[in-house]
């Protein structure tokens, strides 16, 4: 055989193995067919992008938490993480991506549940939370089945993470585990800087859950099973300017419509400020099983950032409609003032947020830096009896340890978190503490 048609055997040989693999692994379901075709593409020996580009990793997690509530205790300690791995490009037109996510308790107080690190009782879990094809046209990606969702704007290098998630589909990543989604999500470029992601999504899996559910369900309706449709663009016009808009319905339980818009400024090349804003748009939608009741609302917000070599001061302001409170039953975030424990967006409230990080490098501690924050909320009501609701105030704290790149775990991050929480009743004052530790560390292994 000569070297040139050597090739085009091994595609062949290839092409035939992916097929077969489908094919005995199709009457097993749409998850089985992935991983079956994934299993054969591994044991084909071929000098193909669909093997050479292949990767794999992991995700090794731990986290100790206690949240001391007026009333109870939750508490837990769990390790665990994910491991994942995807091929390349078969033809540059398709690869398959899976991931195995796990948690499990190392402490968990059978009295002191609901951390959400671990399952409901306490217990452990693992479930394949991600198995995926992806087909690829030109720039354009076509994702199905098992994925994470939720695409944030590319931010200016050097500024503040302001949430987990910018939009209300997202990865909720603030526990062990993160949402992923069932689903077939459509993405990519229109032009230069315009982006676009669309499409249904099925089920999702919960942070702390092993099943899927519908997205109906999991927002707390019990009567009906829906999927959501979704659709958002996102639009760089210049360096360091990103504005974005979306959409999201799931028949029968809410409407959202969201916008937002963010900009740095350099000033010296160490200094820069940043302005964003931020307007959604959420309401009741169809038989309006989420409430039982008809509702509609809306929330704003502002926010500003002032960078200097190793300090950042950052502040925001919002303002929640009065018909109803803004719920995320799908991202933490995307409001600015969305903090350890409240999430400050309730019905007819004023907040406010103040804070400051800073890099201690500067200071000889290299890899260490600290984070300080308060928010305030104030003026909420009971969107149907119209009652006022207690006053806000929470005071936020971190402190980070990321370990050099040159380091025996390089960028393994270290993280105490401590946080309290008033609630002011005008009679009485109800105080929350929330302390963390955790431990995160992202491993490559090719």
């Amino acid at each position: 055989m000569t070297r040139s048609a050597r090739p085009n055997l091994v595609t062949r040989l290839l092409d035939r193995k992916i097929l077969n693999a489908l094919a005995m692994f199709k009457s097993a379901g749409p998850g089985a067919a992935l991983l079956g075709a994934l299993f054969a593409a591994a044991t084909a020996v071929a000098a193909e992008p669909f093997i050479d580009d292949a990767r794999s990793g992991a995700q090794i997690r731990s986290l100790y938490f206690n949240r001391d509530l007026p009333t109870k205790t939750q508490e837990s300690w769990a390790a665990g993480g994910w491991l994942w791995g995807r091929t390349g490009y078969w033809r540059d037109f398709l690869s398959f991506g899976g991931t195995l996510y796990a948690s499990l308790p190392l402490y968990a107080p059978n009295n002191r549940d609901g951390s959400l690190s671990l399952k409901p009782g306490q217990d452990g879990y693992a479930v394949l939370g991600e198995a995926y094809a992806r087909l690829k046209l030109s720039d354009q990606t076509l994702t199905l089945y098992r994925q994470r969702i939720g695409e944030n704007p590319q931010k200016a290098e050097g500024v503040r993470s302001i949430q987990t998630d910018m939009n209300y589909l997202g990865s909720r990543d603030i526990r062990m585990t993160p949402l992923t989604y069932e689903a077939a999500m459509l993405g990519g470029p229109i032009g230069g800087e315009l982006r676009y992601q669309a499409g249904y999504v099925f089920n999702v899996k919960d942070v702390n859950a092993d099943k899927f559910v519908s997205m109906s369900r999991l927002a707390g309706v019990t009567t009906k099973d829906t999927g959501m449709w979704t659709g958002g663009l996102q639009w760089s016009p210049q360096k360091d300017l990103w504005l974005q808009a979306s959409y999201y319905s799931v028949a029968d339980t809410v409407r959202i419509g969201y916008v937002d818009a963010d900009w740095v400024t350099r000033v010296s090349r160490d200094a820069y400020y940043r302005f964003a804003a931020q307007y959604t748009d959420q309401r009741s939608e169809g038989a309006n099983l989420l409430l039982g009741r008809a509702f509609k609302t809306w929330n704003g917000a502002l926010y500003g950032e002032y960078g200097w070599h190793w300090l950042k001061l950052y502040g925001a302001l919002g303002r929640t409609g009065e018909g109803e409170q803004i719920r995320n039953f799908y991202s933490f975030g995307p409001y600015y003032i969305s903090q350890r424990y409240k999430v400050f967006s309730r019905a007819g409230e004023d907040a406010a947020l103040l804070g400051s990080t800073f890099n201690l490098a500067g200071a000889g501690l290299p890899g260490f830096s600290i984070d300080l924050n308060v928010a305030d909320g104030r003026h909420a009501i009971d969107p149907v009896t119209r009652a006022a609701q207690p006053k806000w105030r929470e005071y936020d704290t971190d402190f980070i340890y990321t370990f050099a790149k040159e380091s025996v775990a390089p960028g393994m991050r270290v993280r105490f978190r401590w946080a309290r929480t008033y609630e002011d009743y005008g009679t009485r004052t109800d105080k929350t503490t929330d302390t963390r530790l955790d431990l995160n560390y992202a491993v490559t292994f090719n």
